[in-house]
């Protein structure tokens, strides 16, 4: 295990080959890094845990290990790191998970086959993954995401969403800004948008959104050959106390459900 000193928020650059990645964010003054062979009876992944590289210096983190091509041969390793609250992070892996535990400043994920889970985010996340799915429970901040088959999930979004897929799907709990979603056949869902503004366009994906209590939504949806609902009580306009909410939605085949959302936004 390595050991530095780091009195406050430091940037932190994870490459990874195969293995995993489990980052702690707290309250604390140092920081610390092992690194260890996934199957310890397993050469390829002693080997790769003895060749780790570690580094610090200026407030920056950076821990490398067997980024190469892809091989039968490469060995796999668990990458734990603890590190102050609001640190920054950058992890690029080949096929490696990573979870986060506390709060994190700005992220970046990159991945072909990992996924990622994250405690909360203060700060901008971006994420571009083949077939990783990416869950975090709280964004105050910006969320960018690019995938060909992963799942996005926010529980909780103060910022904006851009989504970008193939066949991945998004999810956001309670929307507290903006959210635009282009997929060829991925769905949005957003549980309970309070403020803010929603766009999705999808060829034969769906779009289901959850208006919150107390807030006025401005509807502009079309389907080709899908199924166009709404459950909200037509209005001449917002009251004078009511949030505003704007949805445009558009699908070729897929369904638009707008609804009273039945959960309280947190």
């Amino acid at each position: 295990m390595r050991t530095f000193p780091t009195p406050g928020p430091i940037t932190a650059t994870i490459e990874l080959g195969a293995g995993a990645v489990r980052v702690t964010a707290a309250d604390r003054a140092d920081t610390e890094v092992r690194v260890t062979p996934r199957d310890p009876l397993r050469a390829a992944d002693v080997r790769a845990a003895e060749q780790a590289h570690i580094d610090f210096a200026n407030g920056a983190l950076t821990v490398t290990v067997g980024k190469k091509l892809l091989s039968l041969s490469r060995g796999a390793v668990n990458v734990d790191i603890a590190l102050p609250s609001l640190s920054r992070l950058a992890v690029a892996v080949s096929s490696a998970d990573l979870r986060v535990d506390g709060t994190v400043g700005d992220c970046r994920f990159d991945a072909a086959s990992g996924n990622a889970t994250l405690d909360a985010v203060e700060g901008n996340i971006k994420a571009a993954t083949a077939s990783g799915d990416l869950a975090v429970r709280r964004v105050l901040g910006n969320a960018n995401a690019s995938t060909a088959s992963g799942e996005l999930s926010i529980e909780g979004l103060d910022g904006g969403l851009k989504f970008q897929a193939a066949s991945g799907s998004a999810t956001v709990g309670t929307l507290r800004g903006s959210a635009h979603s282009r997929t060829a056949s991925g769905s949005l869902t957003v549980a309970a948008a309070e403020s803010g503004s929603i766009s999705a366009a999808t060829a034969s994906g769906d779009v289901e959104v959850g208006v919150a209590q107390g807030t006025a939504a401005n509807l502009d949806l079309d389907s080709r050959s899908g199924t166009v609902r709404s459950d909200l009580t037509p209005a001449a306009g917002p009251e004078n106390d009511d949030r505003r909410l704007t949805v445009h939605a558009r699908t070729a085949s897929g369904d638009i459900t707008i609804r009273r959302a039945t959960t309280v936004p947190a």
